[in-house]
Order: C-alpha cells, then structure tokens, then sequence
C-alpha cells in the first residue's frame, strides 16, 4: 500500500526544469485571450471610432485645443468681407457727376452713356427709351442680360437703366412724355430715401411686346429716373417657343434697384468741404 502512494506521489510532482515553460505557456495564454476580447470591443459598431477619439482626447494638449477654438470676427472685418463678395458677384456702376450708383448682376452688360443704334432694346418696339417730359436728359447707364439667356423662349430682352435731368423742379421732374394709353397703375418705390413716384407701362405690336415701370425722383437739384422692363416676341411672332412670363422676370431687376445709392453730386460734395 505504502508503495503505490509513494508511485503516486511521485507521478504528480513536477520537475524544476518544467516549471518555467508552464509558466510561459499560462502567460502566453492570457495575453492571448485578452488580446481577442479587446479586438472584438473595437469591431463592435462604433468601437473602433470611440478608441480613437478616446486616444486623440488624451493626446491633445492645452495648446492644441486653443487651435481648436475659432477667433472672434470683428464686424468691421466682416463688412470688408461682404464688400469683396459683392464686388465678386455684381458689376458696379458710380457716376459721381450725377451722385448715383448701383450693382448690376456678374455675367450681364452695364452699357455707361447712350447706347449703340444696334442695341437689342424693345425688339420692334423700338429702342429703350427715357421718358422726361423736357428736354435735357442723360442716360448715364443701362444693364442688359448676356446673349443667349433663356434660349428656347420668346424671351427678346430685359433693361435696367438709369437717366438724370440737371435742373428743373420737383414739379417738372413728377412729369413724363408717356402717353395716358400706355400707362398702368400708379407706382411708388423708396430709392436711397428718396421717393420715386412713376407707373407701370405695357406695349405691344403683331411681334413684340412689353411690360416695364419707370419712376422719377427728385434730389440734388436733379431728377432721376429709373426704368426697367422686360419685352418678348408676341403671339405671332413666338411660334412654338416656350412663353416666358414678364411678370416673374421683372422682381429680378427690382434687386438691381435695391442697390441704387443716392448722394450729393461729386462738386456739391466738394464745394460742401471748402
């Protein structure tokens, strides 16, 4: 009896020699098993993002997150930068003589003075007109859309432009040559605090026709005056073109009249200062 426990004991005691390789293995084990767990954490959905976001959190030092930080804009900063961007976006019209400017839509054609005989104007309505009821009129600009706009349609043209009439009287200036035929109702406009009293017109032939407004105002010892309008081939001349509302087209040039700037003529400013 006393010979097999001793066989048994002997059976189960370890040699020194197999100790450390055990030892390894169970390690070896460990680290295995704790390196499976810890990947599959990260391929849960979102795991993978966490850690990391969790590693650039610790990361980041006090200097790094005050890069982090957006600056304050000052407002002048601000006004400097939406000027760039108008100016990248509009053409810009300035008649200092007259004291008068405005922003014109990029990619149309600001014409400064009278325009050519040649010009596209109300179809076979004839030219753009001014409409003061005395001599001495100036066209200082007109605005024009490039060639090609709205192709397909019965679309002829569309104008903004901008005349003055040095002298006279507010009285004179709330007249116009148009006859009573072709004026619509009445229309009232505040322009850089000045008010602008005109109408609306229509015109029409076998051809073409035409929808518009021009208004006068009065200021600086000078009348203004401020039309624009929209003409389009007629029924007979359309044909199977696709029809284009004026009506719809005209708030579009009401924008450019948004931006009419009125102040003292460039010599009254000058003799102001002297």
């Amino acid at each position: 009896m006393s010979d097999v426990a001793g066989q048994q004991s002997r059976e189960v005691s370890l040699s020194p020699a197999l100790v450390p390789v055990i030892c390894a293995a169970l390690l070896y084990a460990v680290s295995w098993v704790m390196g499976c767990g810890s990947s599959g954490a990260s391929l849960r959905p979102g795991g993978e993002k966490k850690v990391a976001e969790a590693r650039r959190a610790v990361r980041l030092s006090p200097e790094d997150l005050d890069d982090k930080l957006v600056p304050a804009m000052s407002g002048r900063k601000l006004t400097v930068e939406k000027m760039a961007q108008r100016a990248a976006t509009s053409l810009q019209f300035s008649n200092e003589e007259y004291g008068i400017a405005f922003d014109a839509p990029k990619g149309y054609m600001l014409k400064e003075g009278d325009l050519p005989q040649m010009d596209r104007g109300l179809g076979y309505l004839g030219p753009i007109p001014m409409h003061f009821a005395g001599a001495g009129g100036v066209r200082l600009a007109t605005v024009e859309p490039p060639q090609g706009l709205h192709l397909g349609t019965n679309f002829v043209n569309e104008f903004f432009t901008v005349s003055a009439q040095y002298g006279g009287s507010a009285e004179s200036c709330a007249g116009f040559d148009t006859g009573a035929e072709s004026r619509g109702g009445a229309v009232t406009r505040a322009v850089a605090g000045i008010e602008f009293h005109g109408f609306a017109e229509s015109a029409a032939a076998s051809m073409h026709q035409y929808s518009g407004v021009y208004l006068h105002g009065y200021a600086n010892e000078t009348c203004y005056e401020i039309g624009y309008g929209v003409a389009t081939a007629g029924a007979d001349g359309a044909g199977n073109l696709r029809r284009v509302d004026p009506e719809r087209l005209l708030p579009k040039l009401e924008k450019i009249l948004e931006t009419v700037r009125i102040a003292p003529p460039d010599f009254e400013r000058f003799t102001a200062t002297n």
